[in-house]
């Protein structure tokens, strides 16, 4: 049984610190003194990021620091009407980012993170007849150590203490200012009379060579076990029917109440298993695990159920190619960025449906989870949806680089892994994003895989724990670290954050084997832009320029696609453009803004990043042609064609055939010869049609028109409201 305890809670903020010290905990009979300098008990309105609950503005301004000055204090009271054997367990689901927590002036333990539940056995403090109190300390401090004292470059030299990605990414990212502080998520009591399980039952599978068969194994830890059954069934979701059943009567080899809980292990066979696929790879084939523990009289002590999913996924890495492997065949991933708040607590699934709905229908395949712990519903939404995951974790830039850190990190890390990885949607972890990045002294040819991160602390300690821990995925040990065994994948922001030097057509003639993150920030629409005051005046001297700055993003993004597209495994193995939507309302990096309005480079997706592709090769003069397949199955004989013409409307050159375009495929079909450059304007018009249905078409204005980098980008910002400014 629960009881939900997620409703009528106080607060108050401990703006000295001192309510520890003076025993809040146990007593309340000095808050009001004039001494001490208490605050007093408000009421809470609901478990929230407390910036979303108390602050007008929470995306911006330096009023909200006062949020992580201090610890607050949470008061919950309730009334328990319980017998002497039920066993009584208090449980979080998420707490951001310390905390403390006290029953009726017993101290129960701490925890540190902000995604992963967490629980303490109240057995021993509770009241079970009457009235309990609640109290629990929650705070999320600021860091001060800045690497070699280097001031100038605060922003990346800081040393991140906690294991968390939504606070100090202050480059446009997350403003300045910004660090939730929390309970979110619920608050319940778990209340469990006999035996019952100690954790969530752990299921595993593996695949044969043939992928059609699975041995599947279940682990279940069990406490207070004396005589009880398992009964263990598989469901197929596709169609209802039971697929799998086991039972197994268990007899427990300790007394009522001993500590160490019992441990039973079963396995089996699944014949004829349907493979989770992503959506443009077959069908999203989920099945619903489910395990009951029951009592000698067949009733229910006890259950647990989970949807999970079938397929196989690995990582091929050499020095010339990085890619992923789905279910025995090569996977080239359409990819885009996903934070979509810079408060988890704000989301719900009605928001992450939406997003989840547009990216699917913008042609990714993939998202990459950024730098943070989605709620739970989230994935449970991908596995159903047919969209993969890169996950990283919060490391991001500067930690420290001690032994204690590492360790406190890993044990953050794997409760993330523990908990998200019964979701086959999950392709991948991310141990390390841009490790070191930008340290002391930069220099353009340095190798980001020899810093201390990747070499001494966390990484190599972190890596093979993520790998030990979950050994069903591939991880990636250090976010471009391009050149690292581990890792293989690369970043590349020209034309865009690399600064004003570049242009983006300079990626032409490179190559790379896994591209992560790409990408340039614009604007929302002036009238999304004033709503938000502050922010609208800090741009004034750039209000006219919106639609130059939006079309570049446009521009950037086209090129960049396609551009990888068009190297399909020679040696590009896919790409993750950053960022899907804006994450906060005046950070800019989305192709959709922060209230779900798309921006000029959703249209350069729509063009280029669906499964079938077709894609011109230019800088200052047309290359070639080419036709992507990324679906798993055989287009067939098709009709091509192109049409190009003048600044007139004249024709200069056209050409239509037939041709096979075989599965997961890159075709080139066209050659030029140089006589079409740059100097003249050109338009030109590319389609794929099948027994007259248009598969794919493209399109180029002006072809040779490649606007130059925006003035300002990216150096220049704002702090206080957390914006670029593209002005000096």
């Amino acid at each position: 049984m629960k009881l939900d305890l997620s409703k009528n809670w106080n607060i108050l903020q401990d703006v000295h610190d001192t309510c520890e010290q003076l025993g809040l905990p146990e007593r309340e009979d000095f808050m009001t003194l004039q001494g001490p300098q208490i605050s007093e008990w408000e009421p809470l309105p609901e478990l929230k990021h407390l910036q979303l609950l108390f602050s007008e503005h929470p995306y911006w301004g330096r009023e909200l620091r006062y949020f992580n000055d201090a610890p607050w204090w949470y008061k919950k009271e309730f009334e328990l009407a319980l017998g002497a054997e039920e066993h009584i367990e208090l449980c979080f689901t998420n707490v951001d980012y310390y905390c403390k927590v006290w029953l009726n002036g017993v101290y129960l333990g701490s925890h540190e993170g902000y995604s992963a539940p967490f629980s303490f056995s109240l057995d021993e403090a509770v009241q079970r007849n009457g009235k309990n109190r609640l109290i629990v300390k929650v705070w999320s401090p600021w860091d001060d150590e800045v690497a070699a004292n280097r001031q100038e470059r605060r922003t990346f030299l800081i040393y991140r203490n906690m294991v968390k990605g939504t606070y100090e990414h202050s480059d446009t990212f997350i403003q300045r200012d910004v660090n939730p502080v929390g309970i979110y998520g619920s608050v319940s009591l778990k209340i469990q009379k006999g035996a019952g399980f100690a954790e969530n039952p752990e299921f595993s599978y593996q695949l044969d060579d043939t992928l059609e068969n699975a041995s599947l194994h279940l682990k279940v830890k069990i406490k207070n076990l004396e005589t009880a059954s398992l009964k263990w069934s598989i469901t197929d979701c596709f169609t209802g029917a039971v697929v799998f059943l086991k039972n197994e009567d268990l007899v427990g080899t300790q007394s009522c109440n001993d500590p160490e809980p019992t441990v039973a292990s079963l396995d089996g066979i699944l014949s004829h298993v349907r493979l989770w696929n992503t959506w443009d790879k077959g069908t999203p084939f989920v099945y619903r695990v489910k395990v009951a523990l029951c009592a000698k009289d067949g009733s229910v002590m006890e259950s647990y159920e989970e949807t999970t999913g079938f397929r196989k996924i690995e990582m091929h890495r050499t020095p010339e190619m990085t890619k992923f492997i789905l279910n025995g065949k090569d996977f080239y991933m359409r990819g885009t960025a996903y934070f979509p708040d810079a408060y988890v607590s704000a989301m719900n699934e009605e928001r992450y449906r939406r997003d989840l709905l547009q990216i699917k229908n913008s042609g990714f395949n993939m998202l990459r989870v950024h730098v943070h712990v989605d709620l739970p519903v989230f994935y449970e939404l991908c596995d159903e949806l047919g969209l993969g995951i890169m996950h990283d974790s919060e490391y991001n830039w500067m930690h420290p680089v001690d032994e204690a850190f590492a360790d406190r990190f890993i044990h953050i890390y794997l409760e993330t892994v523990d908990m998200l990885k019964k979701h086959p949607s999950l392709f991948c972890w991310i141990c390390m994003n841009e490790p070191g990045n930008l340290t002391l002294n930069p220099t353009p040819d340095m190798d980001r895989a020899d810093c201390d991160a990747m070499k001494v602390s966390p990484g190599p300690k972190l890596f093979a724990a993520v790998c030990e821990h979950d050994p069903s995925r591939p991880v990636i040990k250090g976010s471009f670290c391009v050149n690292d065994p581990d890792s293989g994948d690369s970043h590349n922001y020209t034309g865009s954050l690399d600064g004003a030097e570049g242009h983006y057509s300079d990626i032409y003639g490179t190559t790379e084997k896994m591209n992560t993150e790409f990408g340039f920030d614009a604007p929302p629409c002036i009238d999304n832009l004033k709503k938000m005051p502050p922010v609208y005046r800090r741009l004034q001297p750039i209000l006219e320029n919106l639609d130059s700055i939006g079309q570049y993003q446009y521009y950037l993004l086209k090129y960049f696609i396609e551009h990888y597209r068009m190297q399909k495994y020679k040696p590009n193995a896919g790409y993750v453009q950053f960022l899907f939507n804006d994450m906060c309302p005046q950070t800019f990096y989305g192709i959709y803004d922060y209230w779900g309005l798309p921006k000029k480079g959703l249209q350069a997706v729509l063009e280029s990043n669906m499964p079938i592709g077709i894609f011109l090769k230019f800088k200052d003069k047309l290359d070639a042609i080419y036709a992507v397949n990324d679906y798993s199955y055989p287009l067939g004989t098709c009709q091509v064609g192109y049409s190009i013409t003048d600044e007139t409307g004249k024709v200069v050159a056209e050409d239509v055939k037939s041709i096979v375009i075989a599965e997961d495929s890159l075709t080139k079909l066209w050659d030029f010869d140089g006589t079409i450059h740059s100097g003249n304007v050109y338009n030109v018009a590319l389609w794929i049609e099948q027994d007259g249905k248009l598969l794919a078409r493209n399109e180029y204005h002006d072809v040779f028109y490649m606007p130059e980098h925006t003035p300002g980008h990216p150096v220049h910002m704002s702090h206080e409201t957390g914006c670029r400014i593209y002005w000096a």
